[in-house]
């Protein structure tokens, strides 16, 4: 008879560990130990949305921890049932007393750490049938891992934008020596070639001074593309209209594609903003020419109220747009471009069919905080 009383009173403290486990229901419990409180004002005090915070006293209230005190068209007013805790806490005591009659001596480590749910919206239903017990176990469960998600999310985020950030200032870097050593030695080389072409007067090793100040003259201009490509100082110099604007103009030299810029309301806006949006034009204007066979793109830049939006719009073949951010080739080009805009709060729409062309619309929240 003992050990089933014993049995009984571990399953019963167990339970109630569990629930008061969590941190929110902690703190609702800390709150009610000052004094009988309604939702509203538990919900005001932690931040926590008004059914959220029900939730959370229906489970305290069904694990017995909680009672109601009254209820009225003010709302219900919650206490912590004491009678209750001090049974908890005498049966802890006597559980933690059996515990430690058989662990032998020594420091015993000790953890404070919870994890912090966040409690789902439940139908008003679920907590009302007779499985309602069940039900809050399993959004227990459910709480507990949508936090672990999130805190995971939250970190990988946090490693995408130190990332993105590294490679930038690799890009500003390798751009900037190939601008001040590299181009500079091909410019010195190519008029050395000039010199000596001119002094020259052999047939022969004319035609090949004339081949070789070419080859020069065309890996000087590859070498300054691609430092441009890489960070173009049109960008950080005169803002993202101009740099967008000479984009376009060598995007049409090298395809031979015809494009059109339409900027309204722009000025300049904050670097990270700037530069995530040229990356999304560029990464789209790249898809144009692997893939679209387009004849013409148009780039929109709108500043409207607190919102910045960039538009790349071509008259191409088109394409299954969730098809391919399934792809593990044309996708991570779209999820690149998503993950930069999420970073600075913004969102990416792409809207395509096939023989329609493709939409690639950018929007980012232009916050106050965030003007310079």
């Amino acid at each position: 008879m003992v050990l089933d009383t014993n049995a009984q009173i571990d399953d019963d403290l167990a339970r109630a560990l569990r629930v008061a486990g969590n941190k929110q229901r902690l703190e609702v419990l800390q709150i009610l130990d000052r004094g009988a409180s309604s939702v509203g004002r538990i919900a005001q005090e932690l931040g926590l949305s008004r059914r959220s915070t029900a939730r959370h006293l229906a489970v305290l209230q069904d694990c017995g921890l909680v009672m109601l005190m009254s209820s009225s068209e003010n709302g219900r007013l919650y206490a912590v049932d004491r009678e209750k805790a001090a049974i908890l806490n005498a049966s802890f005591v006597s559980v933690m007393g059996r515990v430690a009659s058989e662990i032998p001596p020594g420091p015993i480590a000790a953890s404070e750490e919870t994890v912090l749910a966040i409690v789902p919206q439940t139908p008003e239903g679920c907590t009302q049938c007779e499985n309602a017990s069940f039900v809050r176990q399993v959004l227990d469960d459910l709480d507990q891992t949508l936090a672990k998600a999130r805190e995971y999310q939250a970190r990988l985020r946090q490693m995408s934008s130190q990332v993105l950030t590294a490679q930038e200032e690799e890009r500003k870097r390798i751009a900037r020596e190939l601008h001040d050593d590299t181009a500079q030695a091909l410019t010195s080389v190519l008029v050395r070639l000039r010199l000596l072409q001119r002094s020259e007067r052999d047939g022969r090793l004319q035609a090949a001074l004339t081949e070789l100040r070419d080859l020069t003259a065309g890996t000087l201009d590859g070498v300054r593309r691609l430092a441009v490509d890489l960070r173009p100082p049109m960008l950080d110099d005169l803002g993202l209209a101009a740099a967008l604007r000479a984009h376009l103009e060598d995007f049409s030299q090298r395809w031979q594609i015809k494009t059109a810029l339409k900027s309204s309301g722009a000025g300049r806006f904050p670097p990270d903003v700037e530069l995530a949006l040229y990356r999304v034009a560029q990464e789209a204007l790249s898809n144009v020419a692997k893939h679209a066979g387009a004849s013409r793109v148009e780039a929109r830049l709108a500043r409207r109220a607190s919102t910045l939006r960039l538009v790349i719009e071509d008259d191409g073949r088109g394409f299954d747009v969730q098809r391919a951010k399934a792809s593990r080739d044309s996708g991570l080009g779209l999820f690149g471009m998503e993950e930069r805009l999420a970073l600075i709060g913004g969102t990416l729409l792409v809207e395509s069919a096939a023989g329609a062309g493709t939409r690639v619309c950018a929007d980012v929240p232009l916050l106050r905080k965030r003007r310079q």
